[in-house]
């Protein structure tokens, strides 16, 4: 069973990664997390999504690592409340775990996720084509990100929009060496920053997320810049649907995502049910 930290920071203090994602466990299959801020600003969603994986891993065998997710946004989180993860243990198989989590807030779903994890083996790495070129993050100019990340670009031609969709990326602070289920959730947590539509839908908001998925390829220490591309897919019926890689400074994928989001009309004013 992964060890879960049951630390329980100041939420003033929080201003790490690896102190957000924290979580405590409060019996076998229940888990919280504590109060990130006290503004009453919005929970982010990539958060939710990072502690349900967190959640997870902690109830699975030894030498189990996650390999996939996804999971559905249903409701919007308060940031200054604390949240409780209850997990269902579906499967334990030879060499694959399968968990379902919710994410709840005042007796409320936030969040549901499905997750599956696999007993690390050996075996060839096999990468389709390399991204397009990009300047180092060093050449590169640091954008603001409201998130204990900082994200470098290249180019930014719509400044009015804070949706990059090439960047760089690490975290501020460090994260615990050598433990694959923290940096995969650091990877998660990261996954849900920005957006892939802006190029698709020009004048159109971005509302809020629909559901979100990942891949993990490979989960590698987490102590640089991780590269990241979004491509736009589609988009239709007020929703929007776009892909992405993560890579390492050397160009290998180690992660995938997908997202489904809601978009209006720029001089619309609408709430997601």
């Amino acid at each position: 069973m992964t060890d879960v930290d049951t630390g329980t920071p100041d939420a003033g203090d929080l201003t790490t990664l690896n102190d957000i994602l924290r979580i405590e466990q409060l019996d076998g299959d229940l888990f919280r997390a504590l109060p990130v801020h006290h503004d009453g600003r919005p929970l982010f969603g990539g958060q939710i999504a990072a502690q349900c994986l967190l959640a997870c891993g902690a109830t699975v065998p030894e030498g189990r690592h996650p390999h996939s997710l996804h999971g559905y946004f249903l409701r919007r989180g308060d940031s200054a409340q604390p949240v409780v993860y209850r997990v269902d243990r579906d499967r334990d198989g030879r060499s694959y775990s399968a968990r379902r989590v919710v994410a709840l807030q005042g007796g409320e779903v936030l969040f549901s996720m499905a997750a599956s994890f696999r007993l690390g083996t050996d075996g060839a790495e096999l990468d389709g084509e390399p991204p397009a070129p990009m300047p180092p993050p060093e050449e590169c100019r640091a954008i603001p990100s409201g998130l204990p990340l900082e994200a470098r670009v290249d180019t930014w031609p719509n400044r009015t929009q804070f949706f990059p969709t090439r960047f760089h990326v690490r975290p501020v602070g460090k994260l615990p060496a050598g433990d694959v289920l923290v940096h995969a959730a650091a990877l998660t947590y990261m996954s849900d920053f920005s957006a892939g539509l802006p190029r698709l839908l020009g004048g159109e908001v971005l509302g809020p997320s629909l559901d979100h998925a990942l891949w993990f390829h490979d989960v590698p220490n987490w102590d640089g810049w991780l590269r990241v591309d979004y491509e736009p897919g589609t988009a239709g019926g007020k929703r929007g649907w776009y892909s992405g890689a993560i890579r390492d400074e050397a160009g290998r994928r180690i992660a995938s995502l997908a997202q489904e989001m809601v978009y209006f009309d720029d001089d619309s004013v609408a709430t997601a049910e």
